[in-house]
């Protein structure tokens, strides 16, 4: 059963996996125009891990008997203003887009004005916007430097757009960022389920070994309260980390309050609800190698660490569970910025 289950998460975790590499799309780009680019897929990856914990209120009982374990996947949805975007930066231009921007503006090449604008252009760099498809943009579209024109060396220099080749949307305006993982929950001590969340390391294509693992623990607030309420009331933490190569490391934590309401017993129905506050911060690291060369003749490459927070602060949980004997069905929809929902099945006691 491990095998299987390992299987499937493979294929969800494999399955958005572009072509090209993108430790090597984001050596194309500088710090500003890297964090724009990749921002979306941060913010997918921790609204996922912070995501598919509960599926219901732990018993109120002093201790009792509860074993689950449970494959879940979850997936973030990317809006559409997630695949493009447009940054201000600066940029130095390589030998052939120089003679390009230079030939726009009408100067022939020998000529002595190209030759001052071209020597002066050199090793500069220039104020531009960068523009185009974010890592969830379409593969077939180009991230634009947009120079904006300046006076070089005495010479007007036109506007120009410069389309970087190597730089283009990764995973192709993907519906939603999929993930899973394997989780082992049990109790109940004192009104409490602890959970552990694992994702063994697997090598993805183009993006390095995968790796996550979390816990936490939900606890029935109605425990305390003698009067027994008529729903469960539970209030929970959980932690998680994932790393993906060298480029992505990303930690998740959320506290959230919880309610259920179980209909029936050995086949039953646990209608559940949620309010969470999470936080996801995210580094991302790579080099950037710059068109700048050095007194060797080579490109200067600089080391980038960004840090990156996710856009979720609040979100609210919808969902419902299954239970057929062993058998354990459940799926919810998180509402908040960046939306996700989950899908779990699992057996246990």
């Amino acid at each position: 059963m491990k095998k299987s289950l390992i299987l499937i998460l493979v294929v969800l975790m494999t399955g958005f996996v572009s072509a090209q590499s993108l430790e090597e799309t984001l050596s194309n780009l500088s710090s500003t125009a890297g964090k724009a680019y990749v921002k979306p897929v941060t913010s997918a990856f921790g609204s996922n891990l912070n995501s598919g914990w509960v599926h219901g209120v732990p018993p109120k009982s002093l201790i009792g008997f509860h074993f689950n374990l449970k494959v879940v996947a979850m997936g973030s949805f990317f809006s559409d203003d997630q695949k493009r975007f447009s940054e201000s930066g600066t940029f130095v231009f390589n030998n052939s887009q120089i003679d390009a921007i230079i030939k726009n503006s009408g100067y022939q090449p020998g000529t002595p004005q190209y030759n001052a604008i071209y020597s002066e252009m050199q090793n500069k760099a220039f104020g531009v916007n960068f523009s185009g498809p974010t890592v969830n943009g379409n593969k077939d579209e180009y991230v634009k430097v947009n120079f904006p024109g300046a006076k070089v060396n005495g010479q007007d220099v036109a506007k120009y757009t410069v389309d970087l080749t190597d730089v283009k949307g990764f995973l192709d305006e993907l519906p939603a960022l999929p993930m899973g993982a394997i989780q082992l929950t049990a109790g109940t001590v004192l009104g409490t389920y602890v959970s552990v969340r694992y994702f063994p390391s697997i090598d993805v294509q183009d993006i390095g070994k995968v790796s996550f693992w979390g816990a936490g623990l939900i606890h029935n607030i109605g425990y305390w309260i003698p009067n027994p309420l008529p729903i469960d009331i539970g209030a929970g933490f959980f932690f998680q980390n994932l790393k993906a190569g060298d480029i992505l490391e990303t930690k998740a934590t959320q506290f959230g309050l919880y309610a259920s309401k179980t209909f029936g017993a050995g086949i039953s129905f646990t209608p559940y609800v949620g309010a969470t506050l999470e936080t996801f911060t995210t580094d991302v690291n790579y080099t950037y190698e710059s068109n700048q060369i050095n007194e060797l003749g080579s490109k200067v490459k600089v080391p980038i660490k960004l840090e990156l927070e996710g856009e979720n602060s609040v979100g609210f949980t919808f969902g419902f569970n299954i239970k057929l004997a062993v058998l354990n069905i459940n799926a919810d929809y998180k509402a908040a910025k960046v939306s996700t929902a989950s899908l779990g099945l699992s057996l246990g006691f």
